[in-house]
């Protein structure tokens, strides 16, 4: 039994008790033109890959890797991969271009432009290995949840951006030159703004945004030489071809002469490097994400589930039950009570993200359920109502019931994304408050006239019993709500 002398003590002991049983039974497991500055024609050419310089090759489809001569067209599902002193530009068709470094392998995934509805379209590019600098089309300028840059250590994805992404050895850099990216792995996100540079580690580290000083020498000077428009870029030769002269023909042989053979001179193709099958995983996992998640939580408002629906870059919103119920013992006034709680709630909530990282601030309502049954034991004997003695014979069925207001609102802070770019696992949590209302207390009990002289004068004693609970346990209307969570996006 927990005896309590002051008011506050009722509060602070209830919540303990709240924490201590629901955790003991668990184990936490833009535009329509071109961008200025950047000398790229408005013709509509289509989707083309040039040779900016030596050695490029394109594999399409489960068709044989070839190289490119002058340009050819893209179309999704390509492998771009440059050779040994070898660069290349790729221009799409609303706009958007691509330059690769020597030594680099790209892949197009998907690339779908309608460009009467430029909301239907859909990039998703991958970053094999080497180097690569981005200028945004109109699809990325219209709809910039469109572009996705799948890379070994994380998705990047962009706000009207032109920005370069160089592998090297483990350690993915990146350099903004205008607008923003982020970039996502399953250890967070980062937004990294115009003239800022950043670096991940690997696939389970955090970007970092870091100093010009602290990327290596020289990491982006072959993609700031590339040239960034097909009219400066020179066609090279075709491939020789050697055709021997055939042998004079002699007039008093009869016979025919033989076709003349032709040798054409071949060059052997290296293959694309393999990528493992970890990096594999890596790159594509988050391809699909659905903007939807499921949340596993458990917390001050019992065991709960949370359907969380992604509205925007820095808006979520969510809809969650929660439920538990537990037995206490309590002194309150002067007597002693069993308690019966039983936690239910359901609530529609939204998250705000301000620095579109895992930070979120969160208001919304509860529709609550909450409410505590009480049964009052004799101590000694003896019912102390009101300050009056009363014995037990005298009094039955000595009990209460605690209700609060039907809608609660709620505000708080948390940390977590479930719906972020990375689809799969996820751990969230939440710190707030819930306003449910002054408690209301309703008493009954049965008065033995028998044995009680006066039973009105017992009735209002008991009124005057319930208006005590009433204030001694008025600070629930403030209940603490601490949770933490597991989700799940599709």
């Amino acid at each position: 039994m927990i005896r309590l002398s002051e008011q506050k003590q009722v509060f602070v002991n209830v919540v303990i008790i709240v924490i201590c049983a629901l955790f003991s039974g668990f184990s936490f497991a833009s535009q329509d033109t071109e961008a200025k500055g950047l000398g790229r024609s408005t013709e509509n050419l289509g989707s083309q890959v040039f040779a900016a310089q030596g050695n490029v090759y394109v594999k399409q489809g489960e068709n044989p890797e070839h190289r490119v001569g002058g340009h050819e067209p893209i179309v999704s599902d390509s492998v771009i991969r440059t050779d040994n002193d070898s660069t290349a530009l790729l221009k799409f068709e609303d706009g958007q271009i691509v330059t690769l470094q020597s030594n680099s392998s790209f892949r197009v995934r998907k690339y779908q432009y309608d460009a009467k509805k430029i909301e239907n379209s859909n990039i998703i590019f991958s970053m094999l290995k080497g180097g690569m600098r981005f200028i945004t089309g109109l699809i990325g300028q219209r709809n910039k949840q469109a572009f996705r840059l799948l890379t070994p250590n994380a998705t990047l994805g962009i706000r009207g951006t032109e920005f370069m992404v160089v592998m090297e050895g483990n350690s993915l850099y990146s350099q903004v030159q205008a607008g923003k990216i982020t970039l996502t792995n399953p250890a967070g996100m980062t937004v990294i703004g115009a003239g800022k540079s950043a670096i991940v580690a690997s696939s389970g580290s955090l970007a970092a945004v870091v100093a010009a000083s602290e990327i290596p020498v020289g990491t982006f000077n072959e993609l700031l030489s590339i040239p960034v428009d097909p009219a400066a870029i020179i066609v090279p030769e075709p491939i020789p071809v050697a055709i021997p002269v055939p042998e004079p023909l002699v007039i008093p042989v009869p016979e025919p002469e033989p076709e003349p053979q032709v040798e054409v001179l071949t060059q052997i193709v290296e293959p694309p490097p393999e990528v493992t099958s970890e990096q594999t995983a890596t790159l594509f996992e988050n391809e699909d994400r659905s903007g939807v998640a499921l949340t596993g939580k458990i917390g001050t408002l019992g065991i709960g589930a949370e359907l969380n629906m992604r509205i925007s870059d820095s808006i979520n919103t969510r809809f969650g039950i929660n439920g538990y119920s537990y037995k206490a013992n309590a002194n309150i006034t002067s007597v002693n009570y069993d308690m019966d709680a039983e936690l239910q709630t359901a609530s529609a909530l939204a998250d705000w993200y301000p620095l579109q990282g895992s930070f979120r601030a969160t208001a919304g309502i509860f529709f609550d359920n909450n409410k505590v049954g009480m049964l009052g034991n004799p101590t000694g004997g003896i019912y102390t109502i009101n300050g009056v003695p009363y014995s037990a014979s005298g009094i039955s069925n000595l009990q209460g019931k605690m209700s609060f207001n039907a809608a609660a609102p709620y505000v708080g802070i948390g940390w977590g994304n479930p719906v972020a770019t990375s689809k799969g696992w996820g751990l969230t949590t939440d710190i707030g408050v819930l306003f449910q209302g002054k408690p209301r207390v309703d008493m009954s009990a049965t008065c033995n006239p028998l044995v009680i002289t006066s039973c009105p004068q017992f009735e209002a004693n008991l009124e005057a019993e319930r208006v005590q609970i009433e204030s001694d346990l008025s600070y629930f209307n403030l209940w603490p709500v601490a949770s933490i969570g597991i989700t799940y996006q599709w």
